[in-house]
């Protein structure tokens, strides 16, 4: 049942014994269950409100039945909570006690009619003198215990009820014995196993109490059992499913943190170091992508297999996360120990993976935290080790590091920065400049690249200041959608203007890519400024073509039948290919600053810039030049046949008002026509 004590579920067994079906019960209050009203109230306050405490004891109650008769149930509750240790509802069990409540009540009765109700009801029940000597077993204590009831008949309680822990394999107390001394019902241990006479061993549970006389004197005792075998199963089911990984069988999270708090205990009573290793598999979507998730899953399995067979057994290795590792190793002298296991985990990792007929190839990283150096509670050793691991991942991966303080500082200022991010998108800001491109066949400037700024602290910051934060901390895609909704907008003023522009270039990253919806909005932005699509030309990076998938083509080539441009930003700096840029729908290649930087002190940049344009025009694409700052990177440029072209030569990023006063002074200083 859920908080407010409403069913959400009954089982069969349910419907057996209340009579009503599961239809009639689900979403009904459990108040029309219990036979006194003034019982419900009292349960919900002590058992089943949200700040009850939890209480796993059984009580009796009497309930009503779809027909209106009542009986006697014992009822066990628990409380039901999500991943997050939050409450969200309960579980009642009850079974029918009535008939035991009675054999109870009337012990006294004759001898004969006793024994006939003992062997009707469906649970084990053994009787005792004072003495502790057996004096009845009903047949299923007898089926339970392997012993007759004639059989049994003077045997000390202590041999035919044999009980030890389930665990520990230690005999267990005999409830009997204290039934009789203190004359109080007394109920078994948990986890009590009963060994039958062949070996057989039960999950048993439930009570032993005094038999007395009319003078109340203890005359006896009586021990009903039975067998909850399948229960202790599905309990220890239910606790392996909250604390192991289903796809592994390592430790997930919540078993994890747990290890992590037991290891400081023991670090703070014994004095030694005990490490933290988080560990990624680095671009393990590319291995889902392209092989598929099963294949991914047991990569996954027999990583995790490898793992398990370099660390200790006093070690905890756990899956943390889709492709996320966590190790803790204990007991350390120095963090040389742990230098040396990272390291064997990264030989571990990069031997390939052979599965059915396919073969993948992976590395992974790997950060680490020392306690107690970088940390004495398990939240800073957690946020530490992620620290670290940040640092591997942007550094190149496939590689291990220790935290250290100088990155913790690196971190705060970005999570800062990421903070003020926020704040500039909700409080407006943002805003653009536009750097004129310019056409040297036609001697003017013929379009804009729309660039980003952020007014802060009464300064002006440029991308590179801010995007990488934004990308890390998931800002880009609101502050993209700013971007190219603005840079439209602006489009829409100067055309209404009469200053017609040939080309809007906007930079859009990769996650803006992959966002839902993207094509979708970029679409509606340009009926709703009513801007012809061939007038806009989106820059990606080197890396979304990285992304080889299914998706990311079917993104691009959507935008290209929209009827907007697409091109290469920062060309040659990163990772693209003749594949690349066969397989994906560009129009345009941007060389890179860097390559007309050292134009005339490096020959292999003259080499690179003549290759790409040589390329494009075999490849029938445009290039344009970004960073131009001197008439003979000018120069060279017009003469070896590049087109278009930007950079302080022709003018810095200004203003939206600005802009057509720029291009009227580009006009009438015109960058020379090509030969």
């Amino acid at each position: 049942m859920d908080l407010d004590r409403r069913i959400l579920w009954v089982n069969p067994a349910f419907v057996r014994l209340f009579g009503y079906s599961s239809g009639e019960m689900v979403s009904k209050p459990i108040a029309l269950l219990y036979a006194n009203p003034v019982d419900y109230e009292e349960q919900g306050k002590l058992r089943y409100s949200r700040n009850s405490p939890s209480d796993s004891h059984p009580y009796e109650m009497q309930y009503r039945k779809k027909d209106g008769s009542t009986f006697w149930g014992e009822a066990h509750g628990a409380v039901v909570i999500n991943e997050r240790e939050e409450r969200i509802g309960f579980t009642v069990s009850i079974r029918d006690i009535t008939r035991q409540k009675q054999l109870i009540h009337d012990l006294h009765l004759e001898k004969e009619q006793w024994f006939v109700t003992l062997k009707s009801i469906g649970d084990a029940v053994i009787t005792t003198d004072e003495h502790c000597r057996i004096t009845y077993l009903n047949p299923l204590a007898e089926e339970m215990t392997g012993w007759g009831s004639d059989e049994a008949m003077g045997h000390p309680i202590a041999q035919v009820f044999q009980i030890v822990n389930e665990y520990t394999g230690a005999p267990g107390d005999n409830p009997v014995e204290r039934a009789l001394k203190e004359g109080v019902v007394v109920e078994l241990a948990n986890h009590t196993l009963l060994i039958r006479r062949d070996g057989k061993k039960f999950s048993i549970e439930d009570s032993a109490a005094p038999i007395r006389d009319d003078e109340e004197k203890v005359r006896g005792c009586v021990i009903i059992f039975r067998d909850v075998t399948e229960k202790r199963r599905l309990e220890q089911k239910i606790s392996y499913q909250a604390n192991y990984d289903a796809l592994t069988g390592l430790p997930n999270r919540h078993l994890f943190q747990d290890r992590v708090t037991q290891a400081i205990a023991q670090a703070h009573r014994t004095g030694r170091l005990f490490a933290l290793l988080y560990v990624d598999v680095d671009h393990f979507k590319n291995i889902n992508d392209r092989l598929g998730h099963p294949f991914g899953d047991r990569v996954l399995v027999e990583l995790g297999r490898r793992f398990t067979s370099i660390v200790r057994e006093s070690d905890t290795i756990a899956r943390i996360g889709g492709d996320e590792f966590a190790i803790i190793l204990g007991d350390l002298s120095d963090q040389t120990e742990a230098l040396v296991l990272g390291h064997r985990l990264l030989n571990e990792s990069v031997t390939p993976f052979r599965i059915d007929d396919s073969r993948a190839d992976l590395t992974v990283s790997i950060g680490v935290t020392l306690f107690p150096d970088d940390g004495t509670d398990m939240t800073s050793l957690v946020r530490n080790a992620d620290i670290a691991l940040y640092q591997v991942k942007k550094t190149g991966r496939n590689n291990i590091q220790f935290f250290s303080q100088e990155m913790n500082r690196i971190v705060q200022k970005r999570l800062k920065i990421a903070t003020e991010l926020q704040d500039a998108l909700d409080q407006n800001q943002f805003f653009l400049h536009y750097q004129p491109i310019v056409d040297y066949a036609q001697s003017r400037a013929i379009g804009v690249e729309a660039l980003v700024r952020w007014k802060h602290r009464n300064k002006t910051r440029h991308p590179d200041e801010f995007i990488p934060v934004a990308e890390e901390m998931g800002l880009i895609v609101p502050l993209g959608r700013w971007v190219l909704q603005s840079a439209l907008q602006q489009m829409r003023i100067w055309i209404d203007q009469g200053f017609l522009l040939n080309r809007l270039a906007v930079n859009v990253a990769v996650k803006q890519i992959h966002s839902a919806g993207f094509v979708d909005f970029l679409e509606y932005l340009l009926k709703e400024n009513r801007i012809d699509p061939a007038l806009l030309e989106l820059e990606i990076t080197e890396r979304t073509l990285m992304f080889q998938d299914h998706h990311t083509l079917e993104t691009l080539s959507r935008i290209r039948d929209l009827g907007v441009s697409i091109s290469v930003d920062d060309f040659g700096t990163g990772y693209s290919s003749l594949n690349y840029i066969r397989n994906f729908p560009v129009n345009t290649l941007k060389i890179d600053r860097s390559f007309l930087t050292g134009l005339f002190n490096n020959h292999y940049d003259q080499a690179i810039v003549l290759a790409i344009l040589a390329m494009a025009k075999s490849l029938s694409l445009d290039v344009v030049a970004e960073g131009v700052e001197q008439e003979e990177q000018d120069r060279f440029l017009r003469n070896n046949g590049c087109y278009l072209a930007q950079g302080y030569y022709y003018g810095h990023p200004v203003s939206p008002e600005k802009v057509q006063p720029l291009f009227d002074r580009i006009a009438q200083n015109p960058p020379h026509k090509i030969p």
